[in-house]
């Protein structure tokens, strides 16, 4: 039986954005297409909605667990159990064009990114450029098996903000370039922030904080900053998008 291809996605409510997601990954043109969720929080009624999509879309419960813990546990599926060479990790607040896992897959890049478009701007279409950048969305990324045993599990101590700016200066240590597509895709950034009840984002935000305390006491300078930056060789910016990925 020919291998899956992999689409993973952690989940906090947001049955609404959700849907849209699942739909868009559901139409990859690649072929043979399997969803892999991770739900933290599912009260919404998605995480029955998501069951209701079997077999082409499995569940992993863990609530609680934050983005860093979902990755870990869907990746450790697909490549430690599975033996899948490659998985296209995105958020639940994104819409992707039909034809996005497959020319990620095609650029046969160890870890490459399609690059965020306002929810408010038209969808997506036309004809890739072909430019690339060194600027990872981790929003909507292809990581390969050969990268993950490389590089390994993302740093859970850093539970829903800042493991993907370490993930990247620990990809620059071991070598191997990440860089973005010129190729959009639809997202509502923060959606899981912006949707959430008062209390949830007032714990949201606290965790955020302490995870940007857990990232400066390991790397030595604060996630964003200048120092940062310098971190990789250079002084540019990032672009906007780049420590988005987590559901903030």
């Amino acid at each position: 039986m020919k291998q899956p291809n992999w689409i993973v996605l952690p989940i906090w409510n947001c049955q609404h954005l959700t849907r849209d997601a699942i739909t868009s990954c559901l139409e990859q043109n690649i072929g043979n297409v399997q969803v892999l969720c991770v739900i933290d929080k599912g009260s919404d009624g998605v995480a029955h909605w998501l069951r209701t999509l079997h077999p082409k879309v499995q569940v992993i419960e863990m609530p609680g667990c934050g983005v860093s813990k979902a990755w870990n546990a869907a990746l450790s599926h697909v490549f430690d159990r599975g033996g899948a060479a490659a998985a296209l990790v995105v958020n639940s607040d994104v819409r992707l064009r039909a034809d996005a896992y497959r020319r990620l897959y095609a650029d046969g890049g160890q870890f490459v990114t399609c690059v965020g478009t306002s929810s408010g701007a038209k969808f997506p279409g036309g004809e890739p450029s072909g430019q690339k950048r060194p600027h990872p969305d981790f929003s909507c990324f292809l990581l390969r098996d050969t990268c993950w045993r490389s590089v390994g599990h993302f740093d859970d101590n850093m539970r829903i903000y800042c493991s993907d700016g370490d993930y990247h200066l620990r990809m620059r240590k071991a070598g191997i370039s990440a860089y973005c597509l010129d190729l959009p895709f639809w997202h509502y950034a923060s959606g899981t922030l912006k949707q959430a009840e008062p209390e949830d984002r007032e714990r949201i935000l606290k965790i955020a904080g302490e995870d940007r305390e857990a990232f400066r006491k390991k790397w030595g300078v604060e996630m964003g900053s200048g120092a940062y930056y310098e971190l990789f060789g250079k002084k540019e910016k990032e672009c906007d998008d780049l420590h988005d990925s987590q559901p903030l």
